[in-house]
């Protein structure tokens, strides 16, 4: 299997990020430079507000909206310590959050989920600090080895490379997956970077008055260098020069062997098309994905859930109903899997699979579902299959979501995904026009609407000269071009004085 990364960075408003593998679109990433992602920046803040009613604090750290700290994400150790004070031995994780904080008290934090829709950021005061093979944890004394590195003896190995490395006072180290096979030396110059980033961070604390940033995150490009350049990566492609001189001194300070693997792409045609993943990304818009087999799946975003719904389609098989929709929902979960991964959704999500009878068939469509979820850096969770062919899971939300970054809601039906029919709206006018004439004894009225609806009215016209004569009424009907389809007005003909508008 053969990954690789394509970096598009031609439009100067615009970074897209690919991970593919085999040519099939595995990741997705977008970064504008003027919506920066915030996750991993370090800030010295200031606590506004402690709640104890929901056990968390409102830091402000400079941003247009406090950030929002849980007690769960407290390091109590950093907080109970003010300016010169000794941090305390134990740091019991069920305290209240008013023994844990103060208003007033200043405190570093780091984001761990952007804001969403009117949320600030979520903060935490676990300070931890990313780099190729490690991750330096400033207030966390313990040395951790990543669990996918299976080999007791690579373990040990890295344990004791690990505890060579002269850490802050407290401070410890989690060894990542990509460490695995490292050689010491370069398992040491990466501890060494991450010591002189954190050197740079305290002395800004020292320096700077709350709030004040202390550290920004890598941009997409250069933290996708950092945190996916590893042994089966075989080449970057950049189609940019500038970006790819800056990759290439990026990647000669942190893996400086490794310039090789990365090339500047220069033909004609894009970099995406040439590596046949555009169609990829034009699909992960899309309501309904296709599968190879003929299936599909539906999936519809809503405030509470991610629901997805596989069908058969056009798999039509000679073999027995059974197998034929097993090897459908098998093929889903794969694609099910990706479709998450690449769109960028989480919260709950909710599968319905088409209904299998056999148990087995059912353990092997959760079992392959939960597999290609591992390939998923988000954290998830996953319950079995209900009794009416549902799976319940969890996928980590901590930023937007593709449609979110790239569509606006639609200011024309406001989001629903609809607008009422032609008919409907003139139901609407006549239903009005009736109620006003019953209750007041107004007989002159102009009703104003959309052009559309208005020829649609004039089919219908006969209604309307009904209620003149019933009411001894007159009505003049024009349209406007401004109004929505559903919108409509009624006024005095004379005076313009409004009786009913729907604007």
């Amino acid at each position: 299997m053969e990954r690789e990364i394509l970096i598009d960075a031609q439009e100067a408003q615009e970074r897209r990020v690919a991970v593919v593998e085999d040519r099939i679109l595995e990741e997705y990433f977008i970064e504008r430079p003027g919506v920066k992602c915030q996750i991993g920046n370090i800030y010295k803040g200031t606590v506004t507000n402690v709640l104890s009613g929901i056990q968390a604090a409102f830091v402000d750290i400079g941003l247009e909206k406090n950030g929002f700290l849980h007690s769960d994400d407290v390091d109590a150790k950093l907080a109970e310590a003010g300016e010169g004070d000794e941090r305390p031995a134990t740091a019991p994780r069920d305290r209240p959050i008013t023994d844990l904080l103060k208003e007033g008290q200043t405190i570093i934090t780091q984001v761990i989920k952007e804001p969403l829709g009117t949320k600030g950021v979520r903060l935490t005061s676990c300070i931890s600090i990313p780099g190729r093979f490690l991750v330096l944890l400033p207030f966390e004394k313990q040395i951790s080895i990543s669990r996918k590195i299976m080999k007791p003896e690579e373990r040990k190995r890295l344990r004791q490379l690990a505890n060579e490395v002269k850490l802050p006072e407290g401070g410890g180290l989690i060894v990542r997956t990509a460490g695995e096979e490292c050689t010491p030396k370069e398992f040491h110059n990466d501890a060494q970077y991450l010591l002189n980033v954190w050197r740079d961070i305290s002395a800004k604390n020292e320096q700077l008055s709350a709030p004040a940033l202390l550290h920004e995150e890598l941009d997409l490009v250069l933290r996708m260098i950092r945190d996916s350049f590893s042994e089966d990566i075989a080449r970057i492609a950049i189609n940019s020069r500038e970006e790819y001189k800056r990759v290439m001194e990026f990647v000669g300070r942190l893996v400086p062997d490794a310039g090789r693997d990365i090339m500047l792409y220069d033909g004609k045609v894009p970099l995406f098309e040439k590596w046949d993943v555009q169609k990829d990304i034009d699909r992960a818009f899309r309501r309904k994905v296709w599968l190879k087999c003929g299936g599909y799946i539906v999936i519809d975003e809503t405030e509470a859930m991610i629901a997805i719904d596989v069908n058969s389609g056009r798999h039509v098989s000679s073999e027995n109903l059974e197998d034929t929709v097993t090897k459908t929902n098998l093929e889903a979960t794969d694609e099910v899997a990706r479709q998450l991964r690449l769109r960028n959704i989480g919260g709950l999500v909710v599968i319905d699979f088409i209904d299998m009878r056999a148990k087995a068939n059912q353990r092997e469509v959760l079992s392959r579902l939960q597999a290609a979820l591992k390939k998923d850096k988000a954290k998830n969770s996953i319950l079995p299959i209900s009794e009416f062919g549902l799976v319940e899971m969890t996928r980590q939300r901590v930023k937007e979501s593709i449609s979110d970054a790239v569509y606006d809601t639609c200011p024309y039906c406001k989001g629903r995904g609809t607008v009422k029919s032609l008919v409907s709206a003139c139901i609407d006018v006549q239903r009005a026009v009736k109620s006003l004439l019953i209750q007041r004894p107004e007989r002159d009225l102009r009703i104003e609407m959309q052009p559309m609806v208005m020829e649609q009215l004039r089919e219908n016209i006969v209604l309307l000269r009904n209620l003149e004569e019933k009411y001894h009424a007159h009505f003049t009907i024009c349209c406007n071009e401004k109004f929505h389809i559903e919108d409509f007005s009624i006024c005095d003909h004379k005076t313009g004085k409004i009786f009913e508008t729907t604007r």
